[in-house]
């Protein structure tokens, strides 16, 4: 019986075509865009990730991206754990003074690789180095104070 006022909606028969392939609709789907695309805005506009001495940095390789994009600690061991979140393969480089100090190795899709460095006082550049990566916008800076 229906409601007086209230509109009939019709159910699709068992097994037919539009009862398969209808789907309901989220309300939270464009809230969890925006969130996502808040935070990977706020990721690239100078917002520093600072992490303790000795600590533990989360790195995400994608394609363009190294985030996060600049980092402070102090000087000491740092552990990275890097994971490809990309479809291409990329890699790690972190550099001081234009020379290499630490890489991951190129890392596959999907993978991850966890590495400790001993870090002395300095300005770091964090890149993918593979093929035209770095000019393409994958990389960071890693400042390490004493």
């Amino acid at each position: 019986m229906a409601r007086r006022g209230a509109a009939s909606i019709p159910v699709p028969a068992e097994g037919s075509a539009t009862a398969s392939t209808a789907r309901p609709r989220s309300r939270l789907a464009p809230s969890a865009i925006a969130l996502t695309l808040a935070a990977a805005t706020l990721a690239g506009c100078g917002h520093a990730t600072f992490v303790p001495g000795n600590g533990t940095l989360r790195v995400a390789l994608t394609e363009y991206r190294v985030i996060p994009r600049d980092v402070q600690t102090a000087a000491g061991v740092l552990t990275l754990v890097v994971h490809n979140y990309g479809r291409l393969t990329h890699d790690l480089v972190i550099s001081l003074q234009g020379r290499p100090e630490i890489s991951t190795g190129p890392i596959a899709p999907g993978r991850t690789v966890v590495l400790d460095a001993a870090l002395i006082a300095g300005r770091y550049v964090m890149a993918s180095s593979i093929l035209s990566d770095q000019s393409l916008g994958a990389y960071g800076r890693l400042d390490v104070t004493r």
